[in-house]
């Protein structure tokens, strides 16, 4: 009896001392406190850049990166970075993205809603560095223009849904009459072309993810980009595909990305040797590979 008495005795001391610890990590989670700042990181490299339905990289991979700081009161600000080609962005080989903006909840909703500004920059690129050359002008003017480009963007998402919408508020990344006009850079179409400042040029999307099972994701997207006073450059853009999401941050995704491929980005002449040609908007299928931090 005095062993069994011991033996109870030891099992409790055993489970007290567990339940106090397990008390006691309880307690110090609950007292931790939220952090006031975030820092997620994502490093990425994709078989081909596509933005908006269009080949930033000639059809060619593209290492990418994105750091951002995020507040709990949801005031953020981040980085993105990735390699392009000159072949379709004039005197660039790298794209760095500056954004800013505010994300929260509509109160008394599910609906989320994200405003905010981007500043996408091409360290020392410029229309000058287009191996074309247009027709002469009056003196005084020249082809040469920055591709940086500003834009401000909101969203609403709800659930899996997310609406976004955007504007841009200087031209539209370096396009004018003096090196994108009317006759001349879109073998394609010839008649298409700018005929004004694109400032203003603006674009709106629905994007899709659903989760159909633990780690698997489907992913959809249809949007539509117009450059304000442009003819036959406006264009409209889908994807669909497959991520799966894997331990320690990483995914691995697959999309089919196609337009309703615009003549003007058709056998597109290279920027910067006018003889290669690409099919910068085709219907094409990309593979990533992400690790998140």
């Amino acid at each position: 009896m005095m062993k069994h008495k011991k033996l109870l005795g030891a099992l409790l001391a055993a489970y007290g001392l567990s339940f106090a610890a397990m008390s006691m990590a309880e307690e110090a989670a609950a007292a931790e406190p939220e952090p006031s700042w975030t820092f997620p990181t994502t490093i990425s490299f994709v078989s081909d850049y596509i933005f908006r339905g269009q080949s930033q990289t000639w059809g060619k991979p593209a290492a990418q990166m994105s750091v951002e700081a995020v507040h709990k009161s949801g005031i953020y600000g981040g980085f993105f970075a990735s390699n392009v080609s000159d072949h379709w962005l004039p005197g660039a080989n790298l794209e760095t993205d500056l954004y800013a903006g505010f994300r929260s909840v509509i109160p008394k909703t599910e609906i989320n809603y994200d405003v905010g500004a981007i500043y996408y920059l091409y360290p020392g690129a410029d229309w000058k560095e287009s191996g074309f050359n247009p027709p002469a002008f009056p003196a005084g003017t020249t082809r040469a223009n920055r591709l940086n480009t500003g834009e401000a963007y909101g969203s609403l998402n709800y659930k899996w849904l997310t609406f976004k919408t955007g504007i841009t508020f200087t031209e539209y990344f370096g396009w004018n009459t003096n090196n994108s006009g009317l006759g001349f850079g879109f073998a394609g179409d010839p008649s298409a072309g700018v005929t004004g400042s694109t400032k203003g040029s603006y674009f709106y999307e629905l994007n899709g993810a659903y989760e159909v099972m633990p780690s698997w994701t489907l992913i959809g997207q249809v949007g539509r980009q117009v450059i304000n006073n442009a003819t036959g450059l406006d264009i409209t853009y889908y994807k669909a595909g497959v991520s799966k999401s894997f331990k320690g941050g990483w995914s691995l995704a697959g999309t089919y990305s196609g337009t309703n491929e615009p003549d003007a980005y058709k056998d597109f002449l290279s920027l910067r040797n006018t003889v290669s040609t690409s099919d910068v908007a085709k219907d094409t299928f990309f593979v990533s590979i992400s690790r998140a931090f």
